[in-house]
């Protein structure tokens, strides 16, 4: 009898090894063949359900179970999806009002004697379009279309200016009220305002190193006098704080405890409004503009948060998290060993796929793994060792964006570049400033507190309880 049930373990066991590796294997083939994602995703998993069903997993009975699963990840009221076009549309209408080129000339005029400005001034773009970095395309051609031109009128080589110009699209990525932190702070089943507290000094970090490089490699820079447009300096500093003001408040907010995400998200979008009618760009067609796009990049998101959630059904009908936890627990590694594979995996699928994918597929599958990373003595405690793994994670994706030869924000930076900027050039310039991410992902590693203190001072002297809600 004990050999029958061992053989008949064995023969599940392998259905299950099986099951998993068609359905990756099917969802690559899928996704590198052009196919929309959203498809390809929901697809895979009813071929799995069937599957599933072929071999005796389950029956076609239980198929209500992916409509179940599409309407529970919707209507979660835990998780404020109705926040995401909000903020998708708070930084199409930042953009829209011109607040990138207002901020990049006020800077160029603040920046003045310091070596590299205008590299600096294109980061600290980059900061304040975080609403918009959602889309990293968006923010990347936005920067390029304001900083390019000025910084090779000044001399800058292309190296440079295409490195600059990629870090800066790229960073808005994981600031606050970056869309990307509120899936990352779902995944994980963290409060979001944790989430938001918890990379700022990472990110103000990054920055800081970002803009040392550059003072240090441009000293001997003879940055040429540009002819720019004589403005009302007063004017243009009022409309940067507005805005900066506007962004701050969604964050603020929700740490302070006045606001939830979708509260706040409105607010700040009514902020926008109005920061984009006194300029006077709110005309009708701009903002026709803003809704359409707004609308069809609320639709990417969500069809790809529904196609993920029927593949991580069936995905979980096959065993698949337990396959591949099996897979790499075979190695015996060590949990220190276990977190590097981990980011260099989030690194490398960041080449191939957007953060979302990553995000709502491939974290999911790992979680199993993730979950057994303790790292509570490390850090101090479970729920913070979590908030670190998160942010981690979150560095890691930002980093793949600027990694070549595959980085996304590379080839948004060479499709705004002016002639005589190659991608090679870009290239060239991304490649120290990849390495810096890297030096710093090894000391957040080292130092977890540069993650964790502001969360751990935003909670104060909550309890426990409030601790495990979003």
């Amino acid at each position: 009898m004990r050999k029958v049930h061992r053989n008949k373990q064995a023969a599940c066991t392998m259905v299950n090894e099986v099951l998993t590796i068609a359905m990756l294997v099917v969802m690559a083939i899928g996704v590198f063949s052009g196919f929309p994602v959203a498809l390809v995703l929901a697809g895979t998993g009813f071929l799995g359900f069937v599957a599933a069903v072929w071999v005796g997993i389950t029956d076609f009975q239980h198929l209500g179970l992916i409509y179940l699963r599409a309407r529970g990840v919707l209507t979660n009221e835990s998780v404020q999806f109705t926040s995401v076009p909000m903020l998708i549309f708070l930084g199409l209408i930042l953009n829209a009002s011109g607040v990138a080129e207002t901020m990049f000339r006020l800077l160029g005029r603040l920046l003045t004697g310091v070596p590299g400005r205008y590299a600096i001034a294109t980061l600290l773009i980059g900061l304040v379009l975080a609403p918009a970095a959602g889309v990293i395309g968006a923010s990347v051609i936005t920067v390029a279309l304001v900083a390019y031109a000025p910084m090779m009128a000044s001399g800058y080589a292309p190296r440079t200016a295409g490195g600059a110009v990629a870090a800066s699209g790229a960073l808005g990525v994981v600031f606050p009220p970056a869309v990307m932190l509120f899936f990352i702070s779902n995944v994980f089943y963290l409060r979001i305002g944790l989430m938001y507290v918890a990379l700022i000094v990472p990110v103000l970090l990054m920055v800081m190193a970002f803009a040392i490089y550059f003072a240090v490699t441009l000293r001997k820079t003879v940055e040429i006098p540009l002819d720019t447009p004589k403005t009302n300096l007063v004017s243009d500093l009022l409309f940067v704080l507005a805005s900066v003001a506007v962004i701050a408040s969604i964050p603020l907010s929700i740490i302070l405890g006045f606001a939830t995400l979708t509260e706040a998200a409105g607010v700040g979008v009514f902020g926008a409004l109005l920061v984009a009618l006194a300029r006077k760009r709110l005309s009708f067609s701009s903002l026709n503009s803003v809704t359409v796009q707004t609308s069809t990049m609320t639709s990417m998101v969500f069809f790809i948060v529904l196609g993920a959630s029927v593949f991580s059904l069936s995905f979980h009908l096959v065993g698949g998290p337990d396959v591949i936890f099996e897979w790499i627990s075979a190695f015996d590694l060590t949990r220190w060993e276990l977190l590097a594979i981990l980011l260099g995996v989030i690194i490398i699928l960041g080449f191939v796929f957007d953060w979302i994918e990553v995000l709502l597929v491939f974290v999911p599958v790992l979680m199993p793994i993730i979950s057994e990373l303790d790292f509570a003595d490390h850090v101090g405690s479970a729920y913070f060792a979590q908030i670190w793994i998160a942010g981690l994670i979150a560095l890691a994706l930002q980093t793949s964006f600027l990694t070549p030869p595959f980085g996304y924000a590379l080839f948004f930076a060479k499709m705004a570049a002016p002639k005589g900027i190659n991608l090679s050039d870009i290239y060239r310039g991304a490649v120290p400033l990849v390495a810096i991410e890297i030096v710093l992902i090894v000391a957040l590693i080292s130092f977890p507190q540069l993650i964790t203190w502001l969360p751990e001072m935003a909670l104060g002297t909550a309890d426990m309880p409030q601790l495990i809600q979003r």
